[in-house]
Parts: C-alpha cells; sequence; structure tokens
C-alpha cells in the first residue's frame, strides 16, 4: 500500500515538473524575446548610468543660467519711470485746476484765438518744466534712484511735461470743465492700462489693444531706457511717438475749440443756475 502511494506522489511529481519545465521555456522564450526587441539594451545602458547623476538630472533636467542684460539695483528704481510720470500728468492736471486758460485782454487790445492761445500756454509750460525739474532732482538726489543717463532723463521728464500740459491745457480749452474731467478719466486709464506696474500682457484684452495709443507708455518707456541702459534707438523713437499726441492737440486747441465755444457757453449757465458748481 505504501509503495502505492509512493507510486502515486511521484506521477503527481512529474506532472508538477513538467509543469515547471513547461512554464520555464514559456519564461525563457519571453526573455530572449525581450532580449532582441532593443528594450534589453537600454535597460543595461540605464543601469549604467551613476545614480547620483541620473537622480540629479531627473530632479532637475533642464539648467537655466540667468543673463541681466539690463539690470536694476532694486525696485524703487524700476517703478520710478512709472510714479514720475504720474506725478507729471497729475502736475499738469492740478495747473488747470487752478490757473484760467481763458484770456482778457485789456481795453482796446485785439487778441486772436492763436495769440491766447499759445501765450496763455507759455504759463502752462513754464511751470510744468519747473515741476519736471523738481522730479527729476528728487528722483536723483533725494531718492538716489539708478540711473544711467542723468540728463536724458531730465530731457525725457521735460519733455513728457511739455506734452502732458498741452494734452490738459488744449482738453480744458476746448472743453473748458468736460475738457478738465476727460482728463481725470485718461490718466485713470493710462495708470490702469498703461503696462506701468504688471507687465502689459497680464492685463485684460482692452487694455492691451489701446496701450500702444497711450502716452504714459511712451513716456514710461522713455525714462526707462535711461535708468537701465539704453536699446539702440528706442528712447528717441518714444520722443518722437509723444511728439504725436502734440499735433492732436493743437488739432483740438485750435481747430475743434472754435465750435465748442456754443456748447461751453451752454454748460456754463447751467452751473450758474445750479448754484452748486463753480
Amino acid at each position: 500500500k505504501s509503495i502505492s502511494q509512493m507510486g502515486e506522489s511521484i506521477n503527481n511529481t512529474l506532472v508538477m515538473v513538467r509543469n515547471i519545465e513547461d512554464n520555464l521555456n514559456e519564461t525563457t522564450n519571453k526573455l530572449v524575446e525581450f532580449k532582441n526587441s532593443g528594450v534589453y539594451s537600454l535597460l543595461q545602458t540605464a543601469i549604467s548610468f551613476n545614480t547620483d547623476e541620473l537622480a540629479s538630472f531627473i530632479s532637475a533636467p533642464v539648467a537655466i543660467t540667468t543673463e541681466d542684460l539690463y539690470p536694476i539695483t532694486n525696485y524703487g528704481s524700476a517703478m520710478s519711470p512709472f510714479y514720475s510720470v504720474l506725478s507729471i500728468w497729475v502736475g499738469a492736471l492740478i495747473l488747470v485746476a487752478i490757473i484760467h486758460v481763458k484770456v482778457h485782454p485789456f481795453d482796446g487790445t485785439k487778441v486772436n484765438s492763436v495769440e491766447a492761445f499759445f501765450g496763455r500756454y507759455i504759463t502752462f509750460f513754464l511751470i510744468g518744466q519747473a515741476q519736471a525739474l523738481l522730479i527729476t532732482l528728487g528722483d536723483l538726489f533725494f531718492i538716489g534712484i539708478q540711473c544711467i543717463h542723468p540728463f536724458k532723463f531730465w530731457f525725457a521728464a521735460a519733455f513728457t511735461s511739455f506734452v502732458f500740459t498741452m494734452i490738459t491745457y488744449s482738453l480744458t480749452v476746448a472743453f473748458e470743465n468736460v475738457g478738465e474731467a476727460a482728463a481725470v478719466v485718461i490718466m485713470v486709464i493710462q495708470v490702469a492700462g498703461a503696462g506701468g506696474t504688471f507687465p502689459i500682457q497680464c492685463l485684460p484684452a482692452i487694455y492691451q489693444a489701446i496701450y500702444k495709443y497711450l502716452p504714459f507708455t511712451y513716456a514710461m518707456d522713455a525714462l526707462r531706457e535711461c535708468v537701465g541702459g539704453t536699446y539702440s534707438w528706442y528712447y528717441w523713437k518714444c520722443i518722437l511717438a509723444l511728439l504725436v499726441y502734440v499735433g492732436i492737440c493743437l488739432f483740438i486747441g485750435l481747430v475743434i475749440a472754435k465750435p465748442c465755444r456754443k456748447l461751453n457757453a451752454i454748460v456754463d449757465k447751467s452751473k450758474e443756475k445750479s448754484e452748486i458748481m463753480i
């Protein structure tokens, strides 16, 4: 009986051994196919790598080297063009608020509209230049911003003051109080949408569409060229771009102002009737 049971066990063991043999043959064939497929060689190459170097590559596959083309030492120097331009605009806006743009000639003196326009503007121009000079000296010597080209910085500020005073003055001459309000609205739009504090690409699409038409854009870029360093002729391109606004303002102050006089008179009478507006 024991011999019979041993025979059955041997038969079962034989079956198991044959199954193992079949599995080994199948595994061997798969390994041979794996070796011949080319993946095996890639695995060998990967295993042969230095593990430290491989880990370093996986953690940082790209090495970035930062090269500063126009370095600026601090954040204040980088923001000085925006706040300087904003100060110049506010100065020009205050001028039209405290100084009358209308000319009242002496008895017997005849003054045409062109003489009155440029004659009164001289006052705004001179005060605006004093404001620009004060802002420039404050930036350079009181605050101590970085400035590679100080003379160009002053010239850009002075030219910006010329353009901004012309804009606010022309709007006020043509539309009086409505023109002053328009100057405030333009300032708010430029503060938000001229790319002074954030890159223009980070702003809404409406600002990306109009920022090229705002004088703030070119005034700030001209001052930035002086702070960080000039690139080719871009500084003078900004100055020429600001000059375009002077022509537009002359057209508003000398041509559009004439048909608007009747409308301004009606607005003045309405203000007088209200007894609450100056």
